[in-house]
């Protein structure tokens, strides 16, 4: 099978989904960017990427993004500066934003269950995809994935990286050879995926160290190893996602 990465795949509609489902697509923006903000993973005077490469990183629209930001910037969250040298800035790390169960990030933090959730079911998943993929992916599949994760060492932000990181992970799935199994898989990657927020990019590149290391072990034909790889690549999301970090206000800041 060969897995167009550039198809959509139904996002996860489970009641459990609720509290971000019920949010804009601009309230969504804003809370990721307020969660990276809150939780110092984005820092001050860091710039954000380009519009579009947010809304491509995030699957909204421009227009959406330009709407959500320039909300966050009369809050005092961003900065917005024109000019050759301009762009849009966090004003400050470690902002705690108004408190309160209507803000938009709260709806990320009560889902907190429902990510852990999905990350299981993805750990579960990708041990047993790549397993398959070790015994199944050709030569030019595995040339693919190489390419994909020289292409996320080479990014510079996080929207660049979250574009490559997801053709990597669908492009193993399809390696696997397991048709029945890829779209099953693909709900609950992208139903994850909804919940990203941004992240340091040198944290980003020590996570794509772990897909070269899959790769090297489909390359050795290696499935206990690549499947134990790619489960712990996963299972440590429980520690490194929003819902597994030091959070601000709890007295462990």
């Amino acid at each position: 099978m060969t897995l167009q990465v550039g198809d959509a795949h139904p996002a996860l509609s489970a009641p459990a989904v609720a509290g971000i489902t019920r949010l804009s697509a601009a309230d969504t923006v804003r809370a990721r960017l307020e969660l990276a903000i809150e939780l110092g993973l984005m820092k001050g005077g860091e710039r954000l990427p380009a519009e579009p490469d947010i809304a491509e990183a995030l699957d909204v629209s421009v227009a959406t993004v330009r709407r959500a930001l320039q909300s966050m910037a009369d809050e005092g969250l961003l900065v917005r500066r024109r000019g050759r040298a301009g762009g849009t800035f966090v004003a400050r790390s470690g902002v705690r934003v108004t408190p309160g169960t209507d803000h938009a990030s709260a709806a990320f933090r009560a889902d907190a269950a429902e990510v852990r959730r999905l990350i299981d079911l993805r750990a579960l998943a990708e041990d047993a995809l790549s397993a398959a993929a070790a015994h199944a992916a050709t030569d030019e599949e595995l040339d693919a994935l190489t390419a994909i994760v020289a292409e996320a060492a080479a990014t510079t932000d996080w929207a660049g990286f979250r574009s490559a990181d997801q053709r990597f992970h669908e492009s193993v799935a399809a390696a696997s050879g397991l048709d029945w199994a890829v779209h099953t898989y693909c709900d609950v990657l992208h139903g994850l995926y909804r919940y990203f927020i941004p992240y340091p990019i040198d944290y980003l590149h020590q996570s794509n160290r772990e897909h070269a290391q899959l790769v090297e072990a489909l390359r050795r034909r290696d499935s206990r190893a690549a499947a134990e790889i790619a489960r712990n690549h996963v299972l440590s999301l429980h520690q490194t996602m929003y819902v597994g970090l030091p959070q601000p206000g709890n007295g462990s800041d």
